[in-house]
């Protein structure tokens, strides 16, 4: 992998955002628990929604970012359509507001990503992020000596990815995060992992369709 797909980082392409849930639109969701200092609300905001849990700190808010339903070359396939067939299609999870997502999105020539992104509390992203330690898409450790950093754009932070072997194959696997925001992707091709001087890049369009900022 280079860095050379990082030229031009204003260059990011607009990316219309899915809908957080079915019928999410049409509805807010709003749950107060009087005596028990419990209050969650969910609020669609900046092509976001932000999901707040308060328990007396502020730590336990929770952003959920808008999914992009496309963003550069690829568009998420349609329901039931997934690269993450090592758990079965009927149980990969799309809905960002019921928890991780593993997502497929597909491009031309029978490209395609594997991506999964997951959130975190405040309190709980300052314990545990760290650069220090990467992981790949399937959350297996990677050796940091195979780690290369690339620039993440207008979201901040760096995107890490690295060239691993796992069952035989060999793939690139990339990682981005910020403060309560975990994303992870796979490179695919003809529905089989590959390694992509182009997985860098792609990941960092993603990650800025998110409209995330890193604070």
């Amino acid at each position: 992998m280079t860095d050379s797909s990082f030229n031009d980082d204003g260059k990011l392409a607009s990316s219309p955002i899915r809908s957080v849930s079915d019928g999410g639109r049409q509805r807010s969701r709003r749950r107060v628990v009087v005596g028990g200092a419990v209050i969650a609300a969910a609020l669609v905001v900046g092509g976001g929604t932000w999901l707040a849990l308060k328990g007396g700190s502020d730590d336990n808010a929770q952003r959920t970012p808008g999914l992009p339903s496309a963003f550069g070359a690829y568009k998420e396939a349609s329901a039931g359509d997934t690269e993450w067939t090592e758990i079965g299609s009927k149980s990969v999870n799309t809905d960002i507001i019921k928890g991780p997502v593993s997502l497929t999105y597909r491009a031309s020539a029978g490209r395609a990503l594997m991506i999964s992104v997951k959130t975190y509390p405040l309190s709980t992203a300052r314990a545990e992020r760290s650069d220090e330690t990467f992981t790949s898409i399937f959350d297996s450790r990677v050796d940091r000596t195979k780690v290369k950093n690339y620039p993440a754009g207008a979201v901040g932070g760096k995107i890490q990815c690295a060239d691993i072997k796992i069952g035989g194959t060999t793939f690139t696997t990339c990682g981005w995060h910020n403060l309560t925001t975990e994303v992870k992707s796979a490179s695919v091709l003809n529905h089989n992992l590959v390694v992509s001087t182009d997985a860098p890049a792609d990941l960092r369009t993603f990650i800025n369709a998110l409209q995330l900022t890193s604070k």
